[in-house]
């Protein structure tokens, strides 16, 4: 009997010191598509992942709305009670999938201008249960109308009403700009079509991808997105997040930097080097989970002083008068490879992690082409970038030298590798400088694509280049 109440009282204590998180949402939230239910659903399997510090319940039902309007709206039912009584320190909301319907059964669309404004209601009933009570506001999962195996009627349906997921996200977004305690979160890239059952519903997979994904989101701290008070820029959207052309002071060299809808602690940021765009998976994902992203444009400068000269003005402006992070994760594809190496090697105290794809590591190989693919044009441009003559090139220093990889030492260095590139052949670039990482025993971690060329770059699925980065940063 009295082990039973120490048992008791053990249990007791840690409730009231958890950080109590509640799960708000729909079927999707209560675990369709998972099984079994209750032991694979995306809230349970988070809360095994925060651990014992954290007291995590679910509070959904198939159908539930986040319009109060609509024919099942969450604040009318008893779960939101229930939220009430748990009083939780955190509350995450994912509402919004059956908000989209508008059929003969279910007319719930039309009431589509209320979003911004039932968003807030429900979350400032939420609070009176805690005021102070943080929010995550995040947009629905994506709908695959393209699944394999849906009925007709089902795909039509989902073409329908995939095409108003970007009006929820909008009107979450206008709702968390209203209040410095709601943080929004765009959740349309979380899941593929192979994570679910039915176009919609996540599988167990699909729900492990949810799971991981949340983690990301609660269990790193959030900060405040780029000071952009006093500076020139244009502004526009890229992918649905903020995007500033701006214009660096001294060189006038043009710079971009994108803002995440909610910003990590810290600032964290990714610079990506060249190539605008292109393959932007990893960028997507790390702004996702509260990253910023920086381009400044060093084309054709092949990685010399003067494109040094404009990363370290850009670092600056965006560590002081932007207040960004220290220490960049540096992303560079192909061309761009020569640009990350040497700036990391010149300044390895400003780099977190280093991300090369199909990078050029060795000038000679790429665009001089002693083995790669020779580009009259660029190496007379790199030769002339770099003041040399093609006699001089040959004893030139590259990356790929094991005296350079010494000034890597410590930074972690992820590597995407196609192994039939022959533009870039991974011989004499990618593989000699991990080979000489690796000596060091300096992290380097890579990627092979069995088969694929120089294109298409990137890695896909990116989870694990996407977990290697996070983790470099802790």
């Amino acid at each position: 009997m009295k082990s039973f109440f120490l048992l008791l009282l053990s249990f007791l204590e840690l409730q009231a010191t958890q950080v109590k998180v509640a799960i708000l949402g729909d079927s999707i939230t209560f675990g369709s598509g998972a099984t079994p239910i209750q032991a694979n659903r995306y809230s349970t399997k988070l809360g095994k992942f925060l651990g014992d510090d954290y007291l995590v319940k679910t509070f959904a039902a198939g159908g539930l709305c986040l319009l109060q309007k609509a024919d099942r709206p969450f604040l009318k039912t008893t779960h939101f009670t229930k939220v009430l009584n748990f009083k939780p320190d955190i509350a995450v909301i994912t509402l919004g999938t059956n908000d989209t319907c508008q059929n003969e059964k279910r007319k719930n669309w039309g009431h589509q201008d209320d979003l911004t404004s039932d968003a807030i209601s429900l979350i400032n009933r939420l609070r009176e249960g805690n005021p102070s009570m943080i929010i995550h506001l995040c947009s629905p999962t994506p709908m695959f109308p393209n699944k394999k195996g849906l009925k007709p009627g089902r795909k039509i349906d989902l073409e329908i009403r995939a095409k108003r997921l970007p009006t929820i996200q909008q009107s979450y977004k206008k709702a968390a700009d209203s209040d410095d305690k709601i943080y929004f979160h765009d959740l349309t890239r979380t899941l593929s079509s192979g994570h679910t059952t039915d176009g919609v519903h996540p599988n167990n997979e699909g729900h492990e991808q949810l799971a991981k994904h949340y983690l990301d989101l609660l269990s790193r701290e959030t900060g405040r997105p780029a000071n952009f008070s006093g500076s020139s820029r244009k502004t526009s959207s890229w992918n649905g997040f903020e995007l500033h052309d701006l214009k660096l002071p001294k060189s006038g060299a043009n710079a971009r930097l994108v803002v995440p809808h909610t910003a990590a602690k810290g600032q964290p940021w990714i610079w990506r080097a060249r190539f605008w765009g292109h393959q932007p998976a990893l960028d997507l994902a790390l702004l996702d989970r509260g990253y910023h992203l920086a381009f400044v444009d060093v084309g054709n400068l092949y990685g010399n002083e003067i494109a040094m000269a404009r990363g370290e003005e850009l670092y600056e402006v965006l560590t002081t008068q932007f207040q960004l992070g220290p220490k960049p994760i540096l992303e560079g594809m192909s061309r761009g490879g020569l640009f990350i190496f040497n700036f990391a090697a010149k300044h390895p105290e400003k780099v977190t992690a280093i991300y090369g794809d199909n990078p050029v590591c060795n000038f000679q190989s790429w665009p001089g082409g002693i083995n790669g693919k020779l580009s009259k044009v660029d190496y007379a441009r790199c030769l002339e970038a770099y003041g040399i003559t093609a006699a001089e090139a040959k004893t030139h220093p590259q990356i790929t030298h094991p005296d350079f990889a010494e000034k890597l030492q410590g930074i972690p260095v992820a590597l995407v590798i196609g192994t039939a590139d022959t533009v870039v052949p991974p011989a004499e670039n990618a593989k000699p400088l991990a080979s000489n990482l690796s000596k060091m025993n300096s992290p380097v971690k890579i990627w092979h694509k069995p088969g694929l060329g120089h294109h298409p770059h990137g890695l896909s699925p990116v989870e694990p280049l996407l977990r290697f980065l996070l983790e470099s940063q802790k």
